[in-house]
């Protein structure tokens, strides 16, 4: 504690307190902690950055289904979060499918893949009227050598900026 008449209490810019007194020496008081930094943006995840990368993320479903599997669950959570993040005007679902069946069935089922893809990503707070779906069916396959790989049933979840 400070005693006497000619004590003078001063606050410098970083916080610490000074108090001067008829000795001349200044007395250290106190000091403020120091301001924090502010919180450093998201660090993107492995998957955030590939589809940063190819402008998608690519959901899978297994043969003639449109279920949304854990993996596919795992992907749309990165769609939802690059659309928080990122801002687009519009998202695009836009479902495919294996050769397998009829090419009109596998145009329907691609429709119905879109459709899941896009209640999955409204479910995850998207606005349903930023979302547009489309159906390709088999017409562009993403393995074009194994007309019926996996990757050819899938989602594409694409995004346009302006």
């Amino acid at each position: 504690m400070l005693t006497g008449r000619n004590t003078a209490i001063v606050w410098l810019g970083a916080g610490l307190l000074l108090a001067g007194c008829s000795s001349g020496q200044p007395t250290a008081l106190a000091s403020q902690p120091p301001t924090p930094a502010p919180p450093a943006a998201p660090q993107l995840s492995a998957d955030e950055q590939a589809a940063v990368k190819q402008d998608n993320v690519v959901v899978l479903f297994q043969p003639g289904s449109d279920q949304i599997t854990p993996q596919a669950a795992r992907q749309l959570d990165v769609a939802a979060r690059l659309f928080r993040d990122v801002r687009p005007v519009v998202m695009f679902a836009i479902g495919y499918s294996d050769t397998n069946g009829t090419e009109f069935g596998n145009l329907v089922l691609a429709g119905r893949r879109a459709r899941a893809v896009k209640q999955a990503l409204v479910e995850r707070g998207i606005p349903a009227d930023r979302l547009l779906i489309q159906a390709l069916g088999e017409s562009e396959l993403a393995n074009t050598a194994q007309p019926l790989s996996p990757e050819n049933r899938r989602a594409l979840v694409k995004w346009r900026m302006s």
